[in-house]
């Protein structure tokens, strides 16, 4: 092999591992987005349905204070557990997500876990994956159990007219909030949808020291 060729192989070389090197890790814009998840929050619950089956809806949202814990499990990995602030002060583990990036995809795993994690009846809910457009995040997770809102829940339902929910989640993030809208299907043991339902959950940022009793049980890191 001649020198100039075994340069320009040496450059190619190089030029490969470069974009084998920039696609294993994942983009400081989608770490920032996902690290924008945790803090404290004022959270607001809407969803609409068919007008019989609507959830802290019409005029009357569900707000709740939560304090959205960040723990770092590696290169390109993060746990999020979210805590909730009852009215009298009390912090109740609410569920959890584990954010994971997949390289051969440039995209991203969200899996939601219930309850907290380490709890031994810890059970995962649902996952999914996507690339981050921008500071958005689009994913269709498909089938996913009933949400606790339609299984007995004081402020919910106790529904029987479906069997699972089919799930679509759509993030967008700031630096001073977020918001998931959810755009769902609820469907019955034969496949036949019975219902579509919009959600619409807002996180407004405050300040860290009003979800003290939270950082204090649940530290951040």
């Amino acid at each position: 092999m001649t020198r100039s060729a075994a340069t320009a192989l040496g450059s190619i070389l190089m030029a490969v591992l470069s974009v084998a090197t920039a696609l294993a890790a994942p983009r400081q814009q989608d770490v920032r987005n996902i690290e924008n998840l945790a803090g404290c929050f004022d959270v607001t619950y809407e969803f609409v349905e068919d007008g019989e089956h609507d959830t802290f809806a019409k005029g009357s949202p569900l707000r709740v204070r939560e304090w959205v814990g960040l723990r770092r499990d590696g290169k390109g990995s993060m746990t999020l557990p979210h805590v909730s602030i009852t009215p009298d002060g009390q912090a109740v583990p609410h569920w959890y997500e584990v954010w994971t990036y997949r390289p051969e995809d440039d995209a991203w795993t969200q899996e939601i876990w219930r309850d907290f994690p380490g709890d031994t009846s810890t059970v995962l809910r649902y996952e999914c994956t996507a690339p981050w457009m921008m500071n958005r995040w689009q994913c269709h997770a498909g089938e996913a159990p009933k949400p606790f809102r339609d299984s007995g829940a004081p402020f919910g339902f106790d529904r029987a007219d479906y069997a699972w929910l089919d799930r679509e989640n759509i993030l967008l993030v700031t630096d001073e909030d977020w918001v998931h809208n959810e755009h769902n299907k609820k469907v019955d043991s034969e496949g036949t949808v019975v219902a579509y339902e919009l959600g619409w959950i807002t996180y407004q940022r405050i300040a860290e020291q009003e979800c003290r009793v939270a950082i204090e049980q649940y530290t951040r890191k």
